[in-house]
């Protein structure tokens, strides 16, 4: 029978204390990650209904465990393939980090119980890999940094200990002012011939063009992703404009690190709150912005 307060109404149960069940609870969690075991406890959190809409709010307590879990498990590697590993595929990626597991496995470093890990693509030049053990994480980042070696290429490898999603978000932003890159995106087939001399007469920095990508939206347009100097990212405007012959103009979205990008809708300039489609339907005007984009007339004076 539940409690009820002073007005009669039903007082909710406190949330559970998962520190009181610290181990069971670690268990648990290494089931979820290294065997794929769930389970369903109504005690893991809580649904809630507000103006920020439905959602399952996890359990404080829970969270915490599971955190410090990760951290002692989970490995960061950002910018991880550069230069010449740029289009790898994620499979040949992934056979990367087996090849190093074969590496201390064939040199016994570990016990012969420690398995390999799992290996889950954080976005195209950030891995997170869970060990199986948190010795081999304490051997990793007392690395610091490693060559992976695959079919005689050296790949360069920086180890990291895990971070959450805020501060991963950060680390990619501050890769920004090294590794800028921009994407055109929904190129439109006649300005597509001129588009390298676009962003370079129009941004400048141009090092490297991608090959170009249909756009999942509309397959008869193409996004092109270029490598830029990083000093360009105080130059980038939201649109590329050009004009025709007969006074035509034709305008290129671009995005960068710094727009937002909206998962659920797989598109750029965007979150899930300020959604146009969302809050308006399909006929809405977008109105989007670069507006992460730093505040900067220039480069930084020395």
């Amino acid at each position: 029978m539940e409690a009820e307060d002073l007005e009669g109404g039903i007082r909710p149960h406190p949330p559970t204390n998962f520190w009181s069940m610290e181990d069971q609870v670690r268990q648990s969690i290494g089931q979820s990650y290294d065997k794929g075991v769930m389970q369903i406890n109504p005690n893991f959190g809580e649904v809630v209904i507000d103006a920020r809409g439905k959602r399952f709010k996890v359990n404080g307590s829970l969270d915490e465990i599971k955190e410090k879990w990760l951290k002692e498990r989970t490995i960061i590697m950002p910018v991880v393939f550069q230069d010449n590993s740029r289009n790898l595929t994620r499979g040949v990626k992934e056979d990367l980090i087996r090849a190093y597991e074969d590496g201390w496995m064939a040199r016994r470093l570990f016990s012969p119980e420690v398995r390999r890990g799992k290996v889950t693509f954080e976005g195209a030049n950030v891995i997170s890999y869970v060990a199986k053990s948190p010795e081999v994480v304490l051997w990793m980042v007392q690395k610091a940094s490693t060559n992976l070696n695959l079919r005689g290429v050296d790949y360069p490898v920086i180890f990291n200990p895990w971070m959450t999603k805020v501060d991963l978000k950060e680390l990619k932003l501050k890769e920004a002012e090294t590794n800028f890159w921009i994407v055109a995106l929904r190129v439109p087939l006649e300005g597509f011939y001129y588009l390298t001399s676009v962003v370079e007469g129009l941004i400048g920095g141009v090092k490297n063009m991608h090959p170009p990508e249909a756009d999942r939206s509309r397959s008869k347009l193409m996004n092109v992703k270029f490598d830029m100097d990083p000093q360009a990212r105080y130059r980038v405007e939201n649109t590329l404009a050009v004009e025709s012959l007969k006074g035509e103009i034709w305008k290129i979205e671009v995005a960068t690190l710094y727009t937002d990008w909206y998962r659920t809708r797989r598109w750029y300039f965007h979150t899930e709150d300020n959604c146009p489609r969302a809050a308006q339907g399909e006929r809405s005007t977008r109105q989007w912005s670069n507006s992460r984009l730093p505040q900067h007339n220039g480069p930084p004076s020395n």
